[in-house]
């Protein structure tokens, strides 16, 4: 999955420079007849395509609460290789929100100067994880010494800001061209970089016995699938922006509550071109809940992003080599108020 993270800076970095002033084109807000705000149709630009990581958003537009907080439709952008990025359909005003990740939207808030923040944060855990075999695991850093760890090129940022958080060399570890599961399930590797989602789980469910060591777990925190917006939208579209995190927490809640409809969402709805199976849908589902739903996030609420956890993306980041402070890529205000005035979304 983090492949799409360096295809979307690539793409997206010559649009950013042109379009990062640009504000958004989304509805300004006005009554309709029975005095209810009216926003009309707005974009969401998703990090990847339609998959369970976005059922939440699946729920609040089939059951309803998108358009009882105001919207007349709200377009669920696809993502993908080809796709537009996040950042850059926010940009150019294509979508009032857009699902990203700190690794992509710090560069460009740095780098390019571009107005976004990150206004919510669905994994409340990092979700990158070192993957192996249940029989030779990889239980701690201390494990990693002296082992070939397989590292795709869209990962080597995030391993190398891994490696430095731990203080380890590349001449502890020997780090290879990580291609599919198979090196880990034929020997060629003793682990490999991948995602929670999708990892250890998916490959004992499917017959090889696997465990994985979180890099949250291992002094690598860091918000995913964050929401962010361009700072025009923050100034000039407040309310709108509150009315789609109130619905779109109610839409996570709902789908949290409701394995079955998420999935079948998924499946045969939404992600109905994917043809994804049950069984992996039903994975990633369980793994997902668990850095989704916290004891921060049962305190604070959902897609809140706490003070620790904005320190602890910072400080990943500078592991990166990206070097931002939390009040240039954080606007935690509109979440905050959402929480605030709405008490039974903690409920």
């Amino acid at each position: 999955m983090f492949a799409r993270y360096t295809r979307a800076l690539a793409a997206g970095a010559v649009l950013l420079l042109a379009l990062a002033g640009c504000g958004s084109s989304s509805a300004t807000g006005d009554a309709s007849q029975d005095g209810k705000p009216s926003y009309g149709t707005v974009g969401v630009q998703l990090s990847w395509l339609k998959n369970m990581q976005f059922a939440g958003m699946y729920v609040a537009d089939k059951d309803g609460f998108y358009h009882d907080a105001g919207f007349d439709k709200v377009n669920l952008i696809s993502g993908g290789s080809s796709a537009t990025s996040a950042e850059a359909a926010v940009a150019s005003g294509k979508a009032l929100v857009g699902v990203s990740s700190p690794l992509i939207t710090a560069p460009a808030i740095v780098n390019e100067g571009a107005g976004f923040k990150t206004i919510g944060a669905l994994y409340q855990v990092n979700p990158f994880a070192i993957v192996s075999a249940a029989s030779k695991p990889i239980r701690s850093v201390s494990d990693l010494k002296g082992k070939k760890i397989g590292v795709s090129d869209s990962n080597t940022l995030v391993w190398k800001a891994f490696l430095k958080a731990n203080k380890l060399s590349e001449k502890d570890v020997t780090t290879v061209p990580f291609s599919d599961t198979s090196m880990l399930t034929t020997g060629q590797v003793d682990g490999y970089i991948g995602y929670t989602t999708t990892g250890a789980a998916a490959l004992t469910a499917s017959g090889f016995k696997a465990t994985e060591l979180l890099m949250a777990d291992a002094g690598l925190p860091m918000v995913g699938e964050t929401l962010i917006a361009s700072q025009d939208a923050i100034d000039s579209h407040r309310a709108e922006l509150k009315a789609f995190l109130k619905a779109t927490i109610q839409g996570w809640r709902k789908a949290l509550s409701d394995k079955d409809q998420a999935v079948n969402l998924t499946i045969n709805d939404y992600g109905k071109d994917q043809q994804y199976s049950k069984q992996s849908m039903d994975i990633t589902y369980d793994r997902e809940k668990a850095i989704i739903e916290t004891s921060e996030t049962k305190a604070n609420g959902l897609l809140t992003i706490s003070k620790d956890l904005q320190s602890g993306t910072v400080k990943t980041l500078t592991y990166a080599g990206i070097s931002v402070t939390p009040s240039k890529l954080f606007d935690t205000s509109l979440i905050d108020e959402v929480i605030s005035e709405n008490p039974e979304l903690l409920k």
